[in-house]
């Protein structure tokens, strides 16, 4: 009995060293920050040409390189980079007092008719006479007024996914930021001309046509701020 006890402490000490391994190994994995996986850039919106597209035909200046004789470094082909510059103000208010008064009057008696005075019977010893009046009086007050100022001021690189014929540049990009509290993303879109672009390669977007630009996020700091939406449904069936 004693040596089948012994020889069973025996291999639970020879357990012990990989036990405490495999455990160590695991803490490892728990502490590893998820912000040290390997991340991947946004898809990229378009994609320049290839140089080895081009024919070799002995020239030293190839057309549709990055290489210029006389331009500058502007932006003006398929997958050059732009740097928007985006400075978003904008500010409305809207005031409106409305009052009406309505007043109306009606009155009507009939007290002699030939020299005698009509009635129609009596009611608990009073004469009913043809005589009617009516007063009415309506009025309605509205005040209402919206104030709105909105400012989102943010640098963002975008890429030049289309050349017009007319020489305007169709831009576009994204970014995409991991927070505590969830993610960001900021994207923009939209036409600019070519003249617009200053030496650094950069664009107000005020000077953006047609453009569309984006903030939003996810998260929980966002889910906090979101009404729940059993109170959405509810407010949209309330009628007061």
């Amino acid at each position: 009995m004693f040596r089948t006890m012994g020889i069973r402490w025996q291999n639970f000490w020879r357990l012990l060293p990989p036990l405490f391994l495999a455990l160590g190994l695991s803490a490892c994995a728990e502490l590893q920050h998820p912000s040290m996986a390997p991340i991947k850039p946004l898809p990229i919106p378009a994609e320049p040409a290839s140089l080895n597209a081009h024919p070799a035909n002995g020239a030293i200046w190839q057309q549709e390189t990055n290489v210029s004789l006389f331009a500058d470094n502007r932006a003006n082909r398929v997958g050059d980079l732009i740097t928007v510059l985006i400075q978003e103000n904008a500010s409305a208010s809207n005031n409106t007092n409305t009052a009406i008064n309505r007043s109306d009057s009606l009155s009507a008696a009939l007290t002699n008719f030939f020299g005698l005075t009509p009635a129609f019977g009596n009611i608990g010893g009073s004469q009913i006479s043809p005589s009617m009046g009516a007063n009415s009086s309506q009025k309605f007050g509205g005040t209402g007024a919206t104030t709105q100022s909105n400012t989102f001021t943010a640098t963002l690189e975008t890429t030049v996914v289309k050349v017009m014929g007319n020489g305007n540049l169709e831009i576009e990009g994204s970014k995409e930021v991991l927070l505590n509290g969830g993610h960001e993303f900021i994207r923009v879109a939209g036409v600019v001309r070519a003249a617009d672009v200053t030496p650094q390669n950069t664009i107000l977007s005020t000077q953006i046509a047609d453009a569309r630009v984006e903030y939003s996020g996810d998260g929980s700091i966002y889910a906090a701020a979101r009404m729940p939406w059993l109170a959405r449904f509810f407010l949209s069936l309330w009628p007061f």
